[in-house]
């Protein structure tokens, strides 16, 4: 256990504060939890991974927090609510990766880890899109041409009279990319292929789409 970083965990919930630190400490990760942000040390000045709520109030107080205080920090963010939006605004507000709770405890691990990579690293943001850059650069042309519709909001029926494919060869591209990426969902594939930089959302549709899988 002691070869793992510490989590700290800041949720306001007993309930999930409960959870979660039990959860972790099934995978031999020790945590400490907080009610908020009030309740944290003056500074931190050794590698720890906060793992903080999405939709919590003291979300920012946090990132404040860590630039401040924890400046060898990393952060994981998730959510009881799924949603690719979620995961992709916690990303590019600097946490190594989203999940959604409840986490099968292997999703967690590996959360965890890949903070614990970045802060091996000191450049969450960095590696993080290194490694997507990696993952992103294995899809084919047709594969890359659906995540970017996905990621645009675009149905399966929208996207096969676009390409002039049929809706189940889109499956089968879109499993393809599921498959290639190592991720379970599309929300998952999606906070890759933006944490890469080689795709851009379109305005209202990417804010509007429920597309996720």
């Amino acid at each position: 256990m002691n070869d793992r970083t510490v989590v700290y965990v800041i949720e306001d919930s007993v309930h999930l504060r409960a959870e979660i630190s039990h959860n972790l400490s099934s995978l031999g990760i020790r945590s400490v939890v907080f009610n908020d942000v009030g309740e944290l040390p003056a500074r931190i000045d050794r590698g720890v991974v906060f793992m903080v709520r999405h939709e919590s109030p003291c979300r920012a107080l946090i990132d404040k927090y860590r630039a401040d205080r924890a400046p060898v920090s990393a952060k994981v963010e998730f959510s009881c609510n799924a949603g690719f939006e979620k995961a992709v605004a916690a990303i590019r507000e600097g946490a190594s990766d989203f999940i959604v709770w409840p986490s099968e405890p292997g999703l967690l691990d590996r959360a965890i880890h890949r903070a614990e990579d970045d802060l091996r690293r000191n450049q969450p943001a960095k590696a993080l899109g290194g490694r997507a850059k990696e993952k992103v650069a294995m899809l084919t042309s047709r594969e890359r041409q659906v995540l970017g519709d996905v990621i645009n909001g675009c149905t399966t029926e929208r996207i096969a009279a676009k390409l002039a494919i049929s809706p189940r060869t889109v499956d089968i591209h879109r499993r393809n990319v599921l498959s290639k990426l190592n991720v379970r969902n599309t929300a998952q594939a999606i906070v890759i292929a933006l944490s890469s930089g080689e795709f851009h959302p379109a305005g209202e549709a990417f804010a509007m789409s429920h597309a996720y899988a």
